[in-house]
């Protein structure tokens, strides 16, 4: 089966994280006050994060990302969906 063929928008990509107790606290407690799991919430947190370009640049910033591997986020026109292009693939424009 070819990955993402006809999977509707099912999620097929697993990540797992490991939280310190302090912040496995901090993310029951907003899920159980949002009403959701544990990690729906931070599936949810992640794929703001990673469609937040100002959040994107602060992180690059912040770890001193080499230029050439450096994001470039480009949110879509009429759309909340963001794609990033390598630094060195500007010429796709």
């Amino acid at each position: 089966m070819i990955e993402g063929k006809g999977l509707g928008n099912k999620k097929i990509n697993r990540v797992n994280i490991s939280l310190t107790n302090k912040y496995n606290g901090k993310l029951n407690k907003l899920a159980t006050s949002c009403g959701l799991k544990p990690t729906t919430l931070a599936c949810l947190l992640v794929e703001r994060f990673l469609d937040n370009p100002a959040l994107v640049e602060e992180l690059q910033n912040e770890y001193g990302v080499h230029l050439a591997y450096r994001v470039i986020p480009v949110k879509h026109f009429n759309s909340k969906d963001v794609s990033y292009i390598l630094n060195g693939e500007r010429d796709v424009f």
